[in-house]
């Protein structure tokens, strides 16, 4: 099998232009369709699907760019999407759509989550949507929902994505609303081959086995489970979304779709209902705004905590002055720091109001926007210098994507959307081809503080960075290190100037040590840091452990499981960058 750098290589002689990052020429008609691409271009795309361990390549490009974690084949829909004259919005929704069906609905679902920020050029105003679970309002006590790993329908929430994909459109899409879904479709009606599809089932194959809707997804006519090669096709799904397509989200949250959702998860021992479908409303909102430096960061505002949490770190950064220490990956002094504030910020989000109140009794606001303020900052700078430590946020299961955007009249978007869950979940509910996630199996005391009915709060970070008023860095990032991945890349572009992907080539502290995923059998040590081995030198890693920090160091290739991704507008010039590991790809125009 050929490798990534040898595909890029093969588009590049055929013409194809370096600052399209391996597209077709400007020239070629822009199709949003895949079955009107080039039969070549597809095998191309699709091939680049099975390679997940490959280097990333800096894309620049002055019309229009997506950048993602993952799927090349999505990236590219998303990039016809702005060549046809979509919008940022209609791009990055594009991609996310098309995201999913690729993964069969395994990490990321259509009955996940959705959240963004958005820039739009022509009013200058930048906003945040939350498009996350809602809890069931006759779940009244939901310490007793059963755990992780365990099938039960009470570890359904009610889903936002499609909710926000539509919220998202109406207010910032340009193209029909079904145009969106034509990649998708394809995908689930054509087929691609399994690729990582195939070593989930083989993880998770008790649960995807357990109801015979997923066994007829998942399972071949001869029983067996899709290998790697195979073809994997998914026609309930093709079909549910071109209704989607045609009827909107409604026909997920008052159509036929609904009442078989609520059938299938009461059938399992849920309580959700189709007055809970009915019931959901994306919200817009103003974003949380710090200023750092030259710059304006903008991120996710409350009942999110991951946006609070990304900016309170900046502040912190930015009270410690970490920028005279030069590139962190040199400095054991800035690496303890960034190690120290990422894991401070990240629990911070997952405390209650009072446990935040008696860790920092300087606080007379604490809910997640406690963590902007200076004498937080103050304080958490303190606490580290003086060795303070606290404890690091619980493990996290979002399985997620992030989709960067830009278009030709400078609107941007900052998106992530996930299932929030492992691998389809433990229950294997499938209604029409779509996976139901279950959220609720690790996240009961969550619940419990937010109450019945109430938006979710989460971890998400999507973000925006302007300068002058104008956007000069959009980011999403995914994994169990989202605070710590998020932090490390902004000081690497906004302290010491280097592009996305310069950042993304640096090495990475990557949290909290958790053991890989679940079904790894590595036992978890929170308390040490994971890296990857040779990532940093053996002299400066022992001088943070000297500091106080120790680390778990984890054989090449092994990672713990983050990925950001940044576009970078400067001036007229668009940049793409994506952490080395597991690198996700761009394209542009």
């Amino acid at each position: 099998m050929i490798g990534r750098r040898d595909v890029m290589k093969m588009v590049l002689a055929s013409g194809a232009t370096a600052t399209a990052g391996g597209a077709t020429s400007a020239e070629t008609p822009a199709i949003v369709d895949p079955a009107a691409w080039p039969p070549a271009e597809r095998a191309r795309l699709l091939e680049m699907e099975l390679l997940l361990a490959a280097a990333p390549v800096e894309v620049t490009a002055r019309r229009g760019m997506v950048v993602a974690t993952s799927n090349p084949f999505a990236v590219h829909a998303g990039r016809e999407m702005l060549r046809v004259g979509g919008s940022a919005a209609d791009a990055a929704l594009t991609t996310a759509l098309a995201q999913i069906a690729i993964w069969g609905g395994a990490a990321i679902s259509y009955a996940g989550v959705l959240t963004a920020v958005c820039h739009d050029a022509a009013t200058g105003r930048t906003q945040a949507l939350n498009a996350w679970y809602n809890t069931v309002r006759g779940e009244t006590d939901p310490m007793t929902i059963p755990g992780m790993g365990q099938a039960s329908g009470r570890s359904a929430l009610v889903p936002g994505f499609m909710a926000g994909v539509q919220a998202l459109h109406e207010r910032s899409g340009k193209r029909p609303f079904a145009e969106l879904f034509q990649p998708a479709i394809w995908i689930a009606e054509e087929g691609v081959r399994a690729g990582v599809i195939a070593g989930w089932l083989r993880s998770e194959h008790a649960h995807v086995d357990r109801l015979p809707e997923a066994r007829r997804i998942f399972t071949k006519p001869d029983g067996r489970l899709y290998e790697r090669e195979d073809l994997f096709r998914q026609p309930e799904l093709a079909a549910t979304l071109r209704k989607v397509a045609v009827d909107g989200a409604a026909y997920i949250y008052e159509g036929d779709w609904s009442r078989r959702f609520v059938d299938a998860v009461q059938r399992e021992g849920g309580k959700v209902t189709v007055d809970d479908l009915r019931a959901y409303r994306p919200t817009w909102s103003e974003p949380l705004r710090i200023s750092y430096r030259d710059f304006e960061v903008a991120s996710l505002p409350p009942p999110n905590f991951g946006g609070a949490a990304t900016l309170g770190a900046l502040k912190v950064v930015e009270r410690a002055d970490l920028k005279r220490f030069g590139p962190y990956a040199a400095s054991p002094e800035a690496i303890y720091a960034l190690i120290k504030t990422s894991r401070a910020l990240e629990t911070y989000g997952y405390l209650s109001p009072d446990q935040r109140k008696a860790m920092y009794p300087v606080l007379t606001d604490a809910s997640a926007r406690g963590a902007l303020s200076e004498a937080f900052a103050d304080a958490v700078w303190k606490g580290i210098q003086s060795g303070a430590k606290a404890p690091p946020a619980p493990q996290t299961t979002e399985h997620s994507a992030g989709v960067v955007a830009a278009d030709r009249w400078g609107d941007v978007v900052a998106l992530a959307h996930s299932c929030n869950c492992v691998d389809w979940g433990a229950t294997g509910i499938f209604v029409d081809g779509i996976s139901i996630p279950d959220p609720a199996s690790f996240q009961q005391a969550a619940i419990a503080r937010a109450g019945p009915g109430a938006r979710l709060p989460d971890p998400t970070n999507p973000l925006i960075v302007l300068k002058a008023g104008r956007p000069f860095l959009a980011s999403s990032v995914v994994g169990s290190g989202l605070i710590a991945d998020s932090l490390q890349n902004l000081v690497n572009v906004l302290d010491q100037g280097m592009t996305p992907q310069g950042s993304g080539d640096q090495p990475k502290t990557q949290g909290p040590y958790y053991g890989g995923f679940s079904n790894s059998g590595f036992k978890p040590e929170p308390e040490k840091e994971a890296v990857t081995e040779g990532d940093f030198p053996p002299n400066v890693l022992d001088a943070v452990s000297a500091l106080g920090q120790p680390f778990e160091v984890l054989p090449k290739p092994r990672r713990q499981f983050n990925t950001w991704v940044g576009l970078q507008l400067d001036g007229a010039l668009m940049r793409s960058g994506v952490d080395s590991y597991f690198p996700g790809p761009a394209d542009g125009w």
